[in-house]
């Protein structure tokens, strides 16, 4: 009788089992749902077309294609050291006349010789692409046994530092945002530290070597974006593509990163009547982060901002620099299903990282190539 009942149990375990998982995978997808919804909805109301007329207004007036001159960077930052310039910096096509991806490189030493000291500026043959690279390696004896002394230069200073070497390299100032007066946090300036240990078993010395500066390209929009009604503080810039890191410590700069700054403009065939609405685009985003695996939302952010896209290649009448591509109003969400705090993780409880996604706020006609 007893094994019968169990048998009876399991079968009926066994018979819910799917109506449970689908259950539970229903109010996970809700609850994604609502949470997108939540910050959606402030965002843009029933729609994204007001976002999208306002970022019609957005105008580039800045060029890193223009500002950018490599004679004058090089003299800057090697000084009398010969420099090695790569044999194919001249060109700027492919063989098939297309314009070229690629970099030039110029450098001074050697990056074989690890103790030596050695110097890099690599930058986009097509300046307008937007990718500038330059590096400094002093001299060093493998053999010393002195610790690196500590960087004494402030973060103010260091800010400050870093707008003059964009100002060489040629990225538009009018194109890197300021904090709002009154910011808790108005420099973007990170300390880096290495850990010496001399003694085993005692805690490690922290030597505060280098200041790191980060910048994160975004455009003004005429009118302002958004105006959050809770707390009263209004959004006056639009986030764009471009990020720049620049390492500096008292000798100067030693590395500096610019990626994807490029000459883009606004695409001009954007038209805020095919903006999507709220629903569409709650539906879009639920759609794809769950089909990311997404089922928890630790933490979610939704912001508006640009994307970069290519143009229809088909197009008769296409932008200055097609190969800088186009900017289109898009949001970018980030999504973690672990939240604030630490994760404990194992084999058997995996956490997934976390997700960054963009959708476009207007949708495209039949006679648009698919945004890229």
């Amino acid at each position: 009788m007893y094994d019968r009942i169990r048998l009876l149990v399991i079968a009926a375990a066994l018979m819910a089992g799917p109506a449970i998982v689908k259950a539970q995978t229903a109010d996970a997808r809700e609850a994604l749902r609502a949470a997108v919804s939540a910050q959606l909805r402030p965002l843009l109301g029933d729609s994204a077309a007001g976002v999208v007329e306002r970022l019609k207004g957005v105008k580039p007036d800045g060029a890193i294609s223009r500002n950018f001159n490599p004679a004058t960077v090089s003299k800057a930052v090697f000084g009398r050291a010969a420099a090695n310039v790569a044999p194919d910096c001249s060109t700027t096509q492919t063989r098939t006349k297309e314009p070229d991806p690629g970099r030039c490189v110029i450098q001074t030493g050697s990056p074989d010789a690890p103790a030596g000291a050695y110097a890099m500026l690599s930058f986009s043959k097509n300046v307008g692409i937007g990718d500038i690279t330059y590096l400094r390696r002093p001299a060093f004896d493998p053999k010393g046994t002195a610790l690196p002394s500590p960087v004494k230069l402030s973060d103010a200073d260091a800010y400050a530092d870093a707008l003059k070497f964009l100002d060489l390299l040629g990225v538009p100032r009018s194109e890197i945002p300021i904090a709002p007066r009154g910011a808790s946090n108005p420099l973007p300036v990170r300390s880096l530290l290495i850990g010496v240990e001399q003694d085993p078993g005692k805690d490690a010395t922290r030597i505060e070597v280098q200041k790191v500066v980060n910048f994160q390209r975004a455009f003004v929009v005429p009118g302002g974006l958004f105006k959050d009604p809770a707390t009263g503080v209004e959004l006056t810039h639009v986030l764009a593509p471009g990020e720049v890191t620049v390492a500096i410590d008292d000798g100067g700069v030693q590395f500096a990163d610019v990626q994807g700054w490029s000459d883009a403009q606004m695409d001009s065939k954007l038209d805020p009547s095919l903006a999507k609405t709220t629903p569409e685009l709650v539906d879009e985003i639920v759609d794809d982060l769950f089909a990311e695996g997404v089922r928890k939302t630790g933490s979610l952010s939704i912001l508006i901002g640009l994307r970069k896209a290519y143009p229809n290649p088909d197009d008769p009448n296409p932008p200055i620099c097609p190969v800088c591509g186009v900017l289109r109003p898009a949001l970018r969400v980030v999504i973690s299903q672990v939240g604030p705090g630490v994760a404990e993780s194992s084999e058997r409880n995996f956490i997934a990282p976390g997700v960054v996604r963009e959708y476009d706020l207007v949708g495209q006609t039949e006679a648009e190539s698919p945004a890229r």
